[in-house]
């Protein structure tokens, strides 16, 4: 079965903050939560990944084959812990969604499609990018 979640950074990026999902910050938020939370080599390594990925777009099995683990799962937990942290700093709301609240927290950093698996394919949003770009991660 195929799960898509999806919000077009395309759309907001033109539109006022208003019509921004709720749990998409603005640059400046994430940048704000970047600078305020404390990140692990493995966590900051991920981000790296995902922001240097083609098109933005990482599978959860390729985040844990980032920091040296194995599985989709451990990949998609670990980064969703991340983003949890992230969007608390940032005063962001989970995704309202029907997953679990690890991979609810990863909306916050990126849109997601899940395969016929248990993997899902993360598009980080622009946004994000921005901010790790400001923040000198990336």
């Amino acid at each position: 079965m195929l799960k898509m979640i999806t919000w077009d950074d395309a759309d907001h990026q033109t539109q006022n903050d208003a019509s921004r999902a709720p749990h998409i910050g603005r640059p400046e938020d994430y940048a704000r939560a970047l600078g305020e939370i404390e990140m692990s080599s493995c966590e900051r390594d991920m981000l790296r990944a995902h922001a240097k990925a083609p098109g933005r777009k990482i599978t959860g099995l390729k985040l844990a084959e980032t920091v040296g683990h194995f599985g989709c799962r451990i990949g998609n937990k670990k980064y969703g812990r991340l983003a949890a942290k992230i969007a608390a700093a940032a005063d962001l709301p989970m995704c309202k969604t029907d997953v679990s609240d690890y991979l609810a927290a990863i909306f916050t950093l990126a849109e997601g499609t899940q395969s016929d698996g248990e993997d899902w394919t993360w598009g980080m949003h622009d946004n994000v990018a921005r901010a790790l770009e400001d923040a000198g991660i990336v």
